[in-house]
């Protein structure tokens, strides 16, 4: 668990990371926590995001991705409906429909300029507090899915194509294993 920003991240379950959708302060947390929660992207990539970047597809640029590769994640429909309401909210903020080239989630007084990691950060940790979810962080998103598709069944090589990790050892760092899991590889051996 993280502690005073050491350590690692905590994994969040789906319920968790539902009810951290719905205390979100504004409707742009609620969608960029949601692109994260469903593309597994990390804070960087996700607020790097203009509205070109999606079209049934959460396309990462390779500009922005730690890889230096383009990756894009297919929009599960959660995700696509969390985004049609995050537009009309930023149609009406902004006064027009986005364009193309616009900020997913822009800086307050701008549309092209990004919000900061610092902003992001800030609203995760109130929500998290108000929500008595300890040791959480952007990253969170990261390894909550990626734990939460290995207890469901999927097979590694797919998890590591959605979240970008270039081997399986990096991505192991990702998976969080219980004592009970472990108990039961080895009885099953």
């Amino acid at each position: 668990m993280k502690v005073d920003r050491h350590g690692a991240a905590t994994v969040l379950t789906a319920a968790q990371l539902d009810a951290l959708l719905g205390a979100a302060p504004s409707a742009r947390y609620r969608a960029l926590w949601a692109i994260q929660r469903w593309t597994a992207g990390r804070i960087g990539e996700c607020l790097a995001l203009t509205w070109g970047d999606l079209n049934g597809l959460v396309t990462f640029r390779k500009a922005n991705t730690k890889t230096k590769t383009t990756r894009q994640v297919p929009t599960a429909p959660r995700l696509e409906a969390e985004l049609a309401v995050y537009r009309a909210a930023w149609e009406t903020e902004h006064g027009h429909p986005p364009a193309r080239d616009e900020a997913l989630f822009p800086a307050k007084g701008s549309t092209h300029t990004p919000m900061s990691r610092q902003a992001a950060d800030k609203a995760l940790r109130a929500t998290c507090d108000a929500l008595g979810l300890a040791g959480v962080s952007t990253h969170s998103f990261r390894r909550s899915f990626a734990t939460g598709a290995l207890k469901r069944g999927i097979d590694l090589p797919t998890i590591q194509k959605v979240t970008g990790h270039k081997n399986l050892g990096s991505l192991g760092h990702y998976l969080e294993v219980d004592e009970a899991e472990v108990m039961e590889a080895i009885l099953g051996a």
